[in-house]
């Protein structure tokens, strides 16, 4: 749509709002990563945000939990189980897609992944995940969570004037082999 301006003659655009952050620096975190806990009697999980360094000792079913330590990258496990993060959308809108596995991970009820935790700058999100499921959940990206993406395969770092969104984090829980965790 072009407006006519009668005072000066010209033709002129209007302004277009757009959704996303003015700020194209990269965001700090606001909280540190989560520290996962399992308690092994009634299945139930926990997350310290800030747990003081681990200090703070958590109890369920009156035992003492042990923060879950993820699993190693190299196991030979890795393959079906290390989150892979895509993220589309662009200026206006983002979103982070968390496959697990480059060989999809079985989604039977005696072997499947019960969820899938993103840390972001603002905070963290959770998808629960079913048998018979895709192993994989897609999480909305907004304000500091969206600030300025690029898809180029190589980051020319400081000298682009992009900010890529490095730093997100992405758990996953499998039911027989525990946490697993992969940063972008």
């Amino acid at each position: 749509m072009l407006i006519n301006n009668n005072l000066s003659g010209r033709t002129q655009r209007p302004l277009k709002t757009s959704t996303r952050i003015k700020n194209s620096t990269k965001p700090s975190f606001i909280q540190c990563e989560p520290t996962f806990y399992h308690c092994p009697r009634c299945g139930q999980f926990l997350v310290a945000i800030n747990n003081n360094g681990g200090e703070t000792q958590l109890r369920c079913c009156n035992e003492t939990l042990s923060a879950l330590v993820p699993q190693n990258t190299n196991d030979a496990l890795a393959e079906e189980h290390l989150p892979q993060m895509t993220i589309s959308g662009g200026f206006e809108s983002n979103t982070l897609t968390v496959n697990i596995g480059t060989t999809p991970h079985p989604m039977t009820e005696d072997h499947r992944l019960l969820w899938i935790y993103v840390y972001t700058f603002q905070g963290g999100q959770f998808k629960f995940l079913r048998s018979g499921d895709l192993p994989e959940a897609t999480f909305a990206l907004a304000e500091n969570d969206a600030y300025v993406y690029c898809d180029r395969p190589v980051c020319k770092g400081s000298r682009c004037k992009f900010n890529c969104k490095r730093g997100f984090t992405a758990y996953s829980w499998c039911n027989q082999h525990g946490l697993w965790k992969h940063s972008f």
